[in-house]
Order: C-alpha cells, then structure tokens, then sequence
C-alpha cells in the first residue's frame, strides 16, 4: 500500500479523535492528499464507554467513488463518495475495551487499466 498511495508522507488525526489516553478513541489517517488516491486509517478503543465511533476523512476527491476495507483481510466494509466520507463518513464498531483497526480507503477503479 505504500507503493500504491506513499501514504507515509501524509500523517495526521482523525477529526473529532484526541491523543492516545485511557478511557477514549484514538485514530490517525494517512491519506495521499496530493493524489487524492486514498491510503490507510488506524482507529483504536483505549477503554473508553462506547463501543462505537463515525470516522470522517478529509483530502478525498468529492466526485470519486472510493472502497473503505478492513485490513488485512480486504474485507469491504463500504462503498461511497469522497463527498459522502468526508461530510458523513462511516461507523467503526470496536466490541472489545482495548483493541484497534486499520482500514484501506481506496479509488474505485474505473477501467482495467487504471492502477488501484
């Protein structure tokens, strides 16, 4: 994935998600924003209350379709606008009190011959 959208480059927060601390959701995103291609999200449950949290991206391309799957498996979890993550994003269920995920947020290919 690195390859694919050098999301090493563009490190930062979540919006609405605080530093790392006990009792809360922590969650950074690492999305090309040059491109606007996509790259990856971690989102993680330090003991906090609720076992759910809305996730919103920035730096996607409105008019694009984008695929948000669960790592490592690729399991699909979404499929939306870049306009529909960013202004309504997506659910995160974490069951557990301590536990994490990471997910690929990804263009939908438009042709065979567009890189993914």
């Amino acid at each position: 994935m690195q390859d694919r959208y050098d999301y090493m480059s563009f490190r930062r927060d979540l919006p609405g998600f605080g530093e790392p601390k006990e009792g809360a959701w922590d969650g950074w995103m690492r999305l090309n924003r040059d491109t606007r291609t996509g790259g990856i999200i971690g989102v993680f449950r330090q003991g906090a209350k609720e076992q759910a949290r809305r996730v919103f991206v920035e730096d996607l391309d409105p008019g694009r379709t984008y695929h948000v799957r669960l790592a490592p498996d690729h399991r699909q979890v979404l499929k939306a606008s870049g306009r529909e993550l960013m202004e309504e994003g997506f659910p995160v269920e974490i069951h557990e009190l301590y536990d994490g995920r990471i997910y690929e947020i990804g263009v939908e290919r438009t042709s065979i011959h567009e890189p993914q």
